[in-house]
């Protein structure tokens, strides 16, 4: 009875977990986050780093295309760790 209830709860995190996510924006890149919506974020890839924007979800047409940098420029914002 309890492994079933614990297989219970652990699908259903694995199920919740990516409506949880957000992503940050840029203007050339996107990655995945877990900060509140509109705070601010970086992304970096191939050894850049851009500031950018919280947003709900992707834009249509355009994939990941980076890792979370960070918060360098803004170390206080909500979120940033």
């Amino acid at each position: 009875m309890m492994r079933s209830i614990a297989l219970a709860a652990a699908t259903l995190g694995f199920l919740a977990g990516p409506a949880l996510a957000t992503v940050c924006q840029t203007d050339h890149l996107l990655c995945a986050s877990t900060m509140p919506v509109d705070g601010y974020c970086e992304c970096s890839a191939h050894g850049a780093t851009e500031g950018g924007t919280i947003v709900l979800k992707a834009p249509p047409h355009r994939a990941i295309n980076a890792t979370s940098g960070g918060c360098g420029a803004q170390p206080h914002s909500p979120g940033c760790r």
